[in-house]
């Protein structure tokens, strides 16, 4: 069993440190080639680093989880771990916050699932013995200046407790003004409603992460564990925007038969779409790839990436892996095809649906590495994301993890976790 005491969580953290260093470093030297697919010596030293490093993350995470000092506890009341305040012989109560954040993503925390991704998670417990009454309790938790209150009002039985989360709203016109990493301060406030009395109201300092930044994980404390945030790069998958309507009529022009008909036609008239996206983007929109690997930070809380919305990338005419995976997936979506995100550890790349009807879904895929638009032929990109979808999708099987191979359908994306366009 990990010892769980202060020095050996760091100990920890620095080895997953040291060999998240190294996995990075892979990553570039892979990513970097034009054809990362042909790197195959290094494709399979970085699936060995990247499994080396899971299996220090999950050691790191199981410690902290069991270390008060280092898991996101805001405040206890009542309880004999971590940072003791009042107690039970005089309130009756007791509770525990922890942040579930270690940064506060504003681009696209609107659109996230507060039971799965809370800020904050909050346990109280009704511990009364001599009374035996029912004790009614309110929770609040905001972010000052930045957000609404979230409020909880619930009613406890002697010697029950409850937990729940809490996502408050933010102030879209306050946090639009986030253009840099901004340090910020959330409140937390307990009362004994039966009472009218504030039992605590505890603050604690917390990162909002600029409008720009779309994060790739970021830390939960309370767990110890990365928490993967690449589904809600769903939300820059953006078919009904103006310029990529525009652009769709670029498209068709490089179809041999000028036409988009998404799955109406039949299995073989799929590609050719695909391709004439491919060609339009390469001829027409001249897109280049300019090399940004995800940069992992783990001091900061954070993985962070800087996504250009595809409108930005038609009108820059340069795309990193992320950015280009978003652009090509906007107008897959938007000739009703059935577009995914792969995500792989520091890298990205399109994939869609080989046909899809609403009585057949086929669930097979095809994929393709945008980043060798602008220097390769359609085969050769199609070809080289086959093979790196391969490797990881190998690793992810062998690891038991999926975090090496994910696979983000936007119809699932939309219709399930209501991810929606961000214009």
């Amino acid at each position: 069993m990990v010892p769980t005491d202060k020095a050996s969580v760091i100990e920890l953290r620095e080895r997953e440190y040291d060999k998240r260093l190294r996995a990075h470093r892979l990553r570039w030297e892979v990513y970097q080639q034009a054809d990362p697919s042909e790197s195959s010596g290094l494709l399979e030293e970085l699936s060995a680093a990247e499994r080396d490093l899971g299996d220090s993350a999950k050691k790191r995470a199981q410690a902290q989880s069991d270390d008060p000092n280092s898991n996101g506890l805001v405040f206890a009341i009542g309880t004999q771990q971590g940072r003791r305040t009042l107690g039970t012989a005089t309130t009756g109560l007791e509770a525990k916050v922890h942040v579930r954040m270690a940064q506060v993503p504003t681009s696209i925390y609107h659109i996230m699932d507060p039971e799965e991704h809370p800020l904050v998670t909050c346990w109280v417990s009704n511990s009364a013995t001599k009374d035996n009454r029912i004790r009614r309790v309110r929770v609040v938790s905001f972010i000052e200046g930045y957000s609404a209150q979230a409020v909880d009002t619930i009613e406890l039985k002697p010697r029950t407790h409850h937990e729940f989360n809490q996502l408050p709203t933010l102030f879209p016109d306050r946090v639009r003004d986030v253009t840099e990493l901004t340090r910020a301060m959330l409140n937390v406030v307990v009362e004994d409603m039966d009472n009218n009395v504030t039992e605590l109201h505890r603050t604690a300092p917390i990162w909002l992460l600029a409008r720009t930044t779309a994060p790739v994980v970021i830390m939960d404390p309370k767990a110890g564990e990365w928490l993967d945030m690449s589904r809600y790069w769903g939300a820059y998958v953006t078919p009904n925007a103006q310029s990529v309507m525009k652009f769709l009529r670029e498209v068709v022009n490089y179809h041999p038969e000028n036409r988009l008909v998404g799955y109406q036609g039949g299995e073989e008239e799929i590609e050719p779409q695909v391709k004439a996206v491919f060609d339009a983007l390469k001829h027409k929109a001249d897109i280049r790839y300019v090399n940004s690997v995800v940069d992992f930070s783990p001091e900061e809380g954070a993985s962070n990436q800087r996504i250009r919305l595809p409108k930005e990338s038609l009108e820059d005419k340069q795309a990193n892996c992320i950015d280009g995976t978003v652009l090509f997936a906007s107008l897959l979506e938007g000739i009703s095809l059935s577009p995914a995100i792969v995500v792989v550890p520091g890298h990205a790349f399109v994939a869609w649906e080989t046909w899809s009807q609403p009585a057949r879904k086929s669930n097979k895929w095809k994929y393709l590495e945008t980043t060798m638009i602008g220097s390769h032929s359609f085969e050769e990109a199609c070809n080289s994301a086959e093979q790196l979808a391969t490797s990881h999708e190998i690793t992810a099987s062998l690891s038991g993890d999926e975090a090496y191979f994910r696979l983000w359908s936007l119809r699932e994306l939309r219709t399930k976790l209501r991810i929606t366009p961000m214009e």
